[in-house]
């Protein structure tokens, strides 16, 4: 997997803003439905993560609590790069959750399936009546669940792995284990395809191969390359380990989110699509991010103004100037098929 940044997305379709607060594994809400190649960028607005540590604390040994994020899914019907991005909401409009703000830090794991509450079945009542029955949601304290993962584990999920969750059973009668089972409790399983992390390892701990962003801003984007047609559920979780040594029970603190996610067909050069011009003030903080389609893998620039300089990987242009004027800077955004090179401007004002 590589990750690019990208812009906010003008022109995407906003088709959820609702919350669920069921503590079992659901998509009321966060169904990105089919994602066509061309079709633009898909919005699923004001949704909230529980805790600010649930990702990362699920990349360790002992696993880690599928409630502790959201689950959502989409479909693809032909090969295709999905581009996933997650924001954190700071209120005004958006839904910033009851956290400490501007402080969560997102991730991002990628699985092939689904989990239960996709079959169903007509059940006929005793009036006659023909009502559809839909099998029950997942949650890591079904017995399947328990009897499918090791005694010390704190839940089902894994950040970094494989890794499968049961339910209950459906009874005739709602809640009735004595009126005969209707469907049979079941494992969902889950492929793991890739991942990405806000931040790095200072805030989403040790363990090897997490592939961090390097800026823990609370904006992270993430492109997974070549997905064959299927079904897939992504996780939304926290990337700060630590924290679930402070958050260590419920209520635990709520955090907005802004998730988006789209198809694309990647080929060719990067395209730099960030603004031509920038401007700060001397000795003040100086932040300017290059924006690259067509998965951009590293970026460089030259003859910056004195005290700024450029993250190779996420292509972010940062410091506190040390010179005043009108600089002409040179960009480049690197993929596996070229260099693509801009000029812009920045100008340092006294």
């Amino acid at each position: 997997m590589k990750k690019i940044l990208l812009t906010a997305v003008a022109s995407a379709v906003l088709i959820g803003a609702g919350q669920n607060a069921s503590a079992h594994i659901s998509y009321s809400g966060r169904n990105f439905g089919t994602l066509e190649v061309g079709g633009g960028a898909v919005v699923i607005g004001n949704q909230t993560i529980s805790s600010s540590f649930g990702w990362a604390d699920a990349t360790d040994s002992d696993w880690g609590d599928s409630h502790r994020g959201r689950f959502f899914r989409f479909t693809l019907t032909s090969t295709a790069s999905v581009v996933i991005t997650v924001a954190r909401n700071s209120g005004g409009n958006q839904t910033a959750g009851n956290g400490t703000a501007n402080s969560f830090l997102p991730a991002v794991s990628l699985y092939s399936g689904l989990a239960q509450g996709t079959v169903s079945v007509n059940q006929t009542l005793g009036n006659g009546t023909v009502v559809a029955r839909t099998e029950a949601l997942s949650h890591d304290t079904a017995p399947l669940s328990v009897s499918s993962r090791g005694n010390s584990t704190e839940g089902s999920f894994r950040s970094l792995e494989n890794w499968s969750i049961g339910n209950d059973p459906t009874y005739v009668t709602a809640g009735d284990s004595t009126s005969g089972i209707l469907i049979a409790e079941r494992l969902a399983s889950f492929t793991y395809i890739d991942h990405a992390a806000d931040g790095t390892a200072a805030n989403y701990g040790d363990t090897p191969g997490i592939e961090g962003d390097g800026t823990a801003d609370g904006f992270l984007t993430a492109t997974f390359l070549d997905l064959p047609p299927g079904d897939y559920s992504f996780f939304v979780g926290g990337a700060d380990y630590a924290a679930q040594n402070v958050q260590v029970g419920a209520p635990y603190p709520t955090y907005g989110v802004y998730v988006s996610a789209q198809a694309i067909e990647i080929n060719g050069s990067p395209v730099i699509t960030s603004a031509s011009t920038a401007s700060g003030k001397l000795r003040r903080l100086f932040i300017y991010r290059v924006i690259a389609l067509n998965n951009a893998t590293s970026y460089t620039a030259t003859s910056l103004p004195s005290g700024l300089r450029i993250h190779n990987k996420t292509g972010v242009i940062s410091g506190r100037p040390t010179q005043s004027g009108s600089f002409n800077v040179n960009i480049q955004a690197t993929n596996q098929y070229g260099i693509t090179s801009k000029q812009i401007t920045i100008l340092i004002n006294n």
